[in-house]
C-alpha cells in the first residue's frame, strides 16, 4: 500500500510539474505573436484580424469566417499566457 501511495503521489507530482502554468505572466508583444501565429493556422485571412492584448486579457475584432470561429476560439483559449479571450470578431459566410 504504501509502494502504491508513493508511485500516486510520484505521478501527480511529475504531472503537475510537466503542465505550464496559466497564472505564469507573459509579455503583451510574445502573447501577440503567439496568437498571429495561431491565426495564421487556422484562419483563412489573419491579416484582417485585430489583436490587442494587455496582461493577458485578449480582444480580437474584425471578420471571419463562420466555420472558423468556434475553432479558432478554442484553440486560443488554449495559447500559454490567455488569461481571459474577448473575442470581438464579426462571423461571414465564406464564400464556396
Amino acid at each position: 500500500m504504501k509502494l502504491f501511495l508513493f508511485a500516486a503521489v510520484l505521478g501527480l507530482a511529475a504531472y503537475a510539474l510537466r503542465q505550464p502554468r496559466r497564472t505564469a505572466a507573459v509579455a503583451d508583444d510574445v502573447l501577440i505573436t503567439r496568437i498571429r501565429m495561431k491565426l495564421e493556422k487556422l484562419v483563412e485571412h489573419p491579416g484582417s484580424v485585430n489583436i490587442e492584448a494587455h496582461e493577458g486579457c485578449v480582444t480580437l475584432t474584425g471578420p471571419v469566417g463562420e466555420r472558423e470561429l468556434r475553432p479558432l476560439k478554442r484553440a486560443l483559449r488554449a495559447v500559454p499566457g490567455v488569461r481571459k479571450l474577448d473575442c470581438r470578431l464579426t462571423p461571414h459566410a465564406v464564400a464556396a
